[in-house]
C-alpha cells in the first residue's frame, strides 16, 4: 500500500511542473522563490515549514533538496 500524497506534495509538484526549479538548481545550485508565488498554489507558511526531514514533500526528498528562508518572504 503506497502512501497517499499530502496537500503539500501536490502543491509542490504543481510548482515543480510550472517553474524551471530543477533546471535552475542544476545550473546555479539554487532556485529562489517568493511567498507570493507559493501562495498562488497554497499558503507559503504551510508549504515551507518542515520540522523533520520525514515531513519534506516527496519531490524534495526524491531530488535530495531542502528549502531554507533567504529573507522574509523568500526561499
Amino acid at each position: 500500500m503506497s502512501k497517499s500524497k499530502s496537500k503539500n506534495d501536490i502543491a509542490w509538484e504543481t510548482l515543480f511542473e510550472e517553474l524551471p526549479i530543477l533546471g535552475e538548481i542544476s545550473n546555479r545550485g539554487f532556485f529562489e522563490i517568493d511567498s507570493t508565488r507559493i501562495n498562488q498554489v497554497r499558503q507559503a507558511r504551510l508549504m515551507t515549514k518542515f520540522d523533520h526531514c520525514s515531513q519534506l514533500p516527496h519531490v524534495f526528498s526524491q531530488n535530495n533538496l531542502s528549502i531554507l528562508p533567504t529573507s522574509r518572504g523568500s526561499y
